[in-house]
C-alpha cells in the first residue's frame, strides 16, 4: 500500500469518526452521548483527609494554607467568618446558580458536603465538583474545593478557573448578603448665637 493510499484511508476513518460523534451528538445530546462511551460522569465523593490527585493536567484542588498538603493545592483558600452550616449554606445557593448546566449530585448539610456534576459550554464535558465546609481553629470556617474532569489528559484550565470563579461568586454572594454598618450620626449644626442690642446711649 503506497504512504499515499495510507493517509487517505487515515483521514478518512477519522472523517468518519467525527460524523458518528456529530451523529450521536444530534441524536442523543451531548451529555447522553459522553456517557454512552465513558459511563456516569458522576466521579464519586473525594476524600480531603487523604488528597489525591487524578496524575493528569485535568483537575484543581483548592484548600486552606497547611492543609491538603499531600494533595499540593493549587489554590489557597481563606478562612471565612461564618459558623460551617452558614457557610455551607451559602455555597450551596452559589453552586446551584452557577452559570451554564449543572447537575447538584449530592448535598448534604449536616456534614456540610456538597459534589455536583458541572459540563462545560459548549461540550458539554462532565467534571465533578467536590466541595466540604469544616470549622476553622479559632472559629469561623474553611472551605474546600476540587473539581476533577471525567474525560481528556489536559482541561485547559477549565478545572482552576471554575474553581477561582466559584469562590470569587461565593465572596461576592458574602459581600451582598453582610450588613454593611451605619454611618455615624452627623452632629447637628450649631444654632447661631442672637445679635446682642447695642446699649442705650
Amino acid at each position: 500500500m503506497s504512504p499515499l493510499r495510507f493517509l487517505g484511508l487515515v483521514f478518512a476513518a477519522l472523517f468518519g469518526a467525527f460524523a458518528l460523534l456529530v451523529l450521536a451528538f444530534n441524536t442523543y445530546g451531548r451529555e447522553a452521548s459522553w456517557e454512552a462511551v465513558f459511563g456516569s460522569p458522576d466521579l464519586g465523593p473525594y476524600d480531603f483527609s487523604v488528597p489525591s490527585r487524578t496524575g493528569k493536567l485535568n483537575d484543581s484542588l483548592a484548600c486552606p494554607a497547611d492543609e491538603c498538603k499531600k494533595g499540593i493545592p493549587d489554590i489557597e483558600t481563606r478562612r471565612y467568618d461564618l459558623p460551617p452550616a452558614s457557610l455551607f449554606a451559602v455555597v450551596e445557593k452559589v453552586v446551584r446558580h452557577l452559570p451554564g448546566k449543572v447537575r447538584v449530585v449530592g448535598a448534604n448539610p449536616v456534614n456540610t458536603r456538597l459534589r455536583a456534576i458541572v459540563f462545560s459550554p459548549a461540550l458539554r464535558m462532565p467534571s465533578t465538583l467536590s466541595l466540604m465546609v469544616t470549622p476553622a481553629r479559632g472559629g469561623g470556617s474553611f472551605l474546600y474545593i476540587y473539581s476533577r474532569s471525567q474525560i481528556g489528559y489536559y482541561d485547559l484550565g477549565r478545572n482552576t478557573a471554575n474553581v477561582v470563579a466559584l469562590i470569587a461568586a461565593i465572596d461576592a454572594q458574602l459581600a451582598a448578603t453582610t450588613p454593611t454598618a451605619p454611618a455615624p450620626a452627623q452632629p447637628a449644626p450649631a444654632k447661631p448665637t442672637p445679635a446682642r442690642p447695642a446699649p442705650a446711649k
